[in-house]
């Protein structure tokens, strides 16, 4: 195996930073556009005092239009919460582009695919708030609901399931070879395994995308605060202890509000 150029290192180099800093700047952006585009009713959740998208189903204003804002803002929230933990893949992947001669693009294509999942994700996410949104139970009962699902959300977070799809995340260079023939067969190829990350992803995150919406989905600082579990779980070399730590957590209070649900405040 040859050695490159120094001049050719340092222009990967170069490049490698210019392609994290353009995903760190889009996230930074994305923060900006969330907190402008965010509905007042996706503020608060049904543990911080409000029952989320209700008001929106029994109006009838569940509309294609409304359904567009919607899906516009969640994938604004995942390019804010998700670009800077999925940086080490999308670099990874650039350098085999680079490496096999590939167009860059194909980088972009990938994107898109892993995009593509979470834009599903968030149909199911508006679906579930609006026709659920109204059976949802209030006081005592939904700090009892609540519970339920934090202790379902821990649980979840000590599975194989969460641990595989972990495993797969936080190694993007056995994912790159992994499906290296997928890639070389070109055409949407990128896209196909953008997809396929994407899933890894959602199947490690969709627990702690839960708790978000639980405690309020568009609440800037609660999507800071799942944002860098989410980062530390999948790029710090401590995240999978991390994520059992974040279990036993969730576990814990979510058996505070199945036990004792008035002894956590609720808004008015």
């Amino acid at each position: 195996m040859t050695t490159p150029a120094p001049g050719v290192a340092r222009a990967c180099r170069g490049w490698e930073a210019a392609l994290v800093g353009s995903l760190l700047g889009l996230s930074a952006l994305a923060w900006l556009l969330t907190g402008w585009l965010s509905m007042p009713d996706m503020r608060q959740g049904p543990l911080t005092g409000a029952r989320s998208m209700t008001s929106m189903s029994s109006t009838g204003a569940a509309t294609m239009p409304m359904v567009g804002l919607f899906l516009l803002t969640w994938v604004v929230m995942m390019v804010a919460m998700m670009f800077p933990a999925v940086s080490p893949v999308v670099v990874t992947f650039d350098r085999w582009v680079r490496r096999t001669r590939r167009s860059r693009g194909a980088t972009v294509v990938f994107a898109a695919g892993y995009l593509l999942v979470w834009t599903v994700s968030g149909l199911v996410v508006y679906s579930a708030l609006v026709y659920l949104g109204p059976l949802l139970p209030s006081g005592k009962s939904a700090l009892r609901w609540g519970g339920g699902l934090l202790v379902l959300a821990g649980g979840y977070q000590l599975t194989p399931l969460k641990q595989m799809c972990l495993r797969h995340c936080r190694s993007p260079l056995a994912f790159v070879a992994q499906h290296a023939v997928q890639l070389r067969r070109g055409g949407l190829g990128a896209g196909r395994v953008g997809v396929v990350h994407g899933i890894y992803c959602l199947g490690c995150c969709w627990a702690l995308m839960l708790i978000l919406v639980l405690l309020g989905m568009m609440n800037l600082a609660w999507m800071a605060a799942v944002a860098a579990v989410i980062f530390v779980e999948k790029v710090l070399p401590r995240g999978p202890l991390v994520a059992k730590i974040v279990a036993l957590l969730l576990i814990a209070v979510g058996v505070a509000l199945l036990v004792s649900p008035l002894g956590v405040p609720q808004r008015a």
